[in-house]
């Protein structure tokens, strides 16, 4: 059995990560946000940030480094379905879009946000449940 990562606040307190932050419903065709911000919000320095969204440890749904998308590594199943508000990760907004949503989405995804200077590393926990029409 995996363990959670065990990550620590820059203050040294544990971050214990795995629990739910959100859960999302969407039906499928549609499109949906995965929300995520950085707490507290504030100026991010994209070109010294790296964003993980991922099910799992397995699958990486989108990811983002040095100020751009760097999907080589995208699981196949999302390729040209998912995209990242690029304007508004500035100031912490770090939501997920997903278009033309499929039952086999409904997963349980981690948005990971890590600096790559001071490695303060955040983990948001979002659920979404996928429904027919």
């Amino acid at each position: 059995k995996l363990e959670p990562l065990s990550l620590l606040h820059a203050d040294g307190t544990a971050f214990i990560p795995g629990q739910l932050d959100t859960t999302c419903h969407a039906f499928v065709g549609e499109t949906v946000v995965l929300p995520c911000t950085t707490n507290p919000p504030g100026e991010l320095t994209l070109s010294k940030s790296m964003l993980y969204w991922q099910i799992g440890t397995k699958e990486l749904v989108h990811f983002f480094q040095n100020g751009q998308d760097s999907l080589e590594g995208q699981d196949k199943k999302f390729k040209g379905r998912t995209s990242l508000f690029l304007d508004q990760m500035k100031h912490g907004n770090l939501s997920l879009k997903i278009s033309n949503v499929q039952f086999r989405d409904d997963a349980l995804y981690s948005c990971i946000y890590r600096q790559t200077e001071s490695h303060q590393t955040e983990k948001y926990t979002i659920k979404l449940k996928v429904s027919g029409k």
